[in-house]
């Protein structure tokens, strides 16, 4: 039976979590103090740390957008058998089901519109998607959404098959009219989720604030996020990002409002957004 709350078993090496966010493979906890090479599958150079979140491929130049879950369940094929579930309540945005069209592989994604801000968790490199999950259906925390596999327009050996993960935020929803100008060669084959348009967190990180018991939400985690910039957008009119995720919003909006303030992270993840009244405007 499905249900909306998730239960799991506090296991040496695991944590237990809020009861609407879990670890995104079925049976396993969030993994809090556990090495990162027994969690975390490596690229071909070996690293674990390579699978890990932000600038850590090509020593330091490659910027690398969520985590590669390693697995810990295989056949006698070395085929990994791990399923691939919810991690929080939500609603299938968007399914890729052709591995060869696109890095991500075959890939899910989910958007948690109860989360302030609102964000998507994506699931890559998925061997097979679960029947019924098909873009406008609502999920359960815990809902198998797939198998975990090795798909990916770049090829993956069997051996390094895993769940690339992420959490974040689309940039913008004029995403196509943006890449239409661009000299790219090959079209755009996903809409507003290319993964050129999405931005993400540091998913390993917000998990083991979860695990802690630091955070219970999303909105939670982005108070914790250290702020790296500020951009002003001097416009009266509401910006799409603030259409998109009016959680972000900090305050009142003023009915003179001259420009917005957008708060970013280290890793160009915006944090929050802030009205500027005509007369603060300098």
């Amino acid at each position: 039976r499905r249900i909306a709350r998730c239960i799991i078993l506090l296991l040496p090496g695991f944590a237990l979590a809020a009861d609407n966010i879990i670890w995104p493979i079925h049976g396993q906890p969030i993994p809090r103090n556990r090495p990162v090479a027994d969690v975390i599958q490596a690229t071909a150079s070996g690293n674990p740390e390579s699978g890990l979140f932000g600038c850590v491929r090509n020593d330091g130049y490659k910027f690398h957008e969520g985590i590669d879950i390693k697995s810990q369940r295989r056949d006698r094929y070395n085929r990994p058998m791990d399923k691939v579930v919810a991690v929080m309540p939500g609603r299938v945005a968007y399914v890729n089901k052709v591995g060869g069209k696109s890095s991500y592989g075959i890939y899910v994604i989910l958007e948690h519109l109860a989360q302030k801000p609102s964000v998507y968790s994506l699931y890559a490199h998925l061997h097979s998607v679960e029947p019924g999950i098909s873009a406008g259906k609502t999920v359960v925390c815990g809902q198998v959404l797939g198998r975990m596999g090795n798909t990916a327009s770049t090829g993956i050996p069997r051996s390094r098959a895993h769940l690339h993960f992420e959490i974040g935020l689309r940039l913008t929803d004029e995403f196509q009219a943006w890449y239409a100008t661009q000299k790219f060669k090959t079209k755009n084959e996903h809409g507003v989720w290319n993964g050129m348009n999405m931005v993400g967190l540091d998913t390993l990180d917000f998990f083991r604030k979860v695990a802690d018991g630091k955070i219970d939400s999303v909105g939670d985690y982005f108070q914790t996020v250290p702020e790296a910039f500020r951009l002003r957008v001097r416009t009266a009119k509401t910006p799409d990002l603030m259409r998109r995720y009016p959680g972000l919003l900090t305050g009142k909006i003023p009915p003179d409002v001259a420009a917005w303030d957008i708060a970013f992270s280290w890793y160009a993840l915006p944090t929050s957004i802030t009205p500027v009244q005509a007369s603060a405007d300098g």
